[in-house]
């Protein structure tokens, strides 16, 4: 059995946090502090801190953390909570799921927040049949697997980054002075390379390319102009045509292309892909 879920769906979403036993997998582009105090209070209350996995995925972008529609502070605070929870930051993520084990699911238009769970006009449905939870939670496990994990020095890092950007923002607001106005675009740039250097996760743009062309080609054969647009898609922040990072050694930018390129013949010659007429698909397993 399953239900549909209009607002307020708060309460729908404490008995989920409170039926996980093993895990449970939160997948939302905005992640706010009242949820997370719920996740962290309510699996401590049932005495589960050490045994449920918590697999957050979200979007870490900068404006994302700067707008405060993400409270990096307490997903850091929720991580140190609950020592087995894991962070993964997605660009261009929109899903809202949120599973718990293999025995509920509730997929909805609402971010993990207190205004999506308490005050916004929302709907949701949940999902109660066993095969149907484990295909939800497996399709967000594969968006997963194209995201960079985020260890808590790097949360920290995104605290620091994004408590002195605010308080420069508001300097900056109040003074008519061009050196301070330059001086918050120089740390905006700063921290968007800091955070993209926290996204790749230590990958190279081959690795990363590689996973993405693997998770398309799972749906149907695609033209390499199909790849391209939908690799973009996925990566934004990676295949940036407007510029040209060098992160650790890594390109990222520009020439995003040459590496999706790269990565193809790679899959290729591991036997990974194929080309045919014209496109390429998943190569048969022998």
């Amino acid at each position: 059995m399953g239900g549909l879920l209009p607002s307020p769906w708060a309460h729908d979403f404490e008995q989920l946090v409170e039926s996980a036993e093993q895990s449970l997998v939160l997948c939302a582009p905005f992640v706010g502090a009242g949820p997370c105090r719920v996740i962290a209070n309510r699996i401590e209350k049932l005495g589960r801190s050490d045994s449920v996995e918590v697999h957050i995925l979200t979007d870490l972008c900068r404006d994302n953390l700067l707008s405060g529609v993400t409270d990096v502070a307490s997903l850091m605070r929720l991580a140190e909570a609950l020592p087995r929870t894991t962070i993964r930051f997605l660009p261009s993520l929109h899903a809202k799921i949120y599973v718990a084990d293999e025995r509920r699911a509730i997929v909805t238009s609402s971010n993990l927040t207190d205004n999506g769970m308490l005050r916004n006009f929302e709907y949701g449905v949940r999902f109660d049949e066993r095969d149907q939870v484990i295909a939800v939670r497996n399709d967000v496990l594969r968006y997963s697997a194209l995201a960079s994990s985020i260890n808590r020095a790097q949360l920290q890092q995104f605290v620091q980054i994004t408590q002195d950007l605010r308080e420069l923002a508001r300097a900056a607001q109040r003074s008519i002075k061009r050196t301070l106005h330059e001086e918050f675009e120089r740390r905006l740039a700063a921290a968007d390379i800091e955070i993209l250097r926290a996204r790749t996760g230590g990958r190279t743009a081959h690795g990363i390319f590689a996973a993405a062309i693997l998770h398309l080609l799972r749906d149907g054969p695609m033209r390499t102009v199909d790849l391209n647009r939908s690799i973009q898609r996925i990566h934004p922040d990676l295949c940036d045509d407007a510029v040209d990072r060098v992160i650790d050694g890594q390109h990222f930018g520009k020439k995003w292309k040459h590496g999706v390129r790269t990565a193809q013949v790679f899959l290729r010659r591991a036997g990974r892909i194929e080309r045919v007429a014209g496109s390429w698909r998943l190569a048969p397993k022998g």
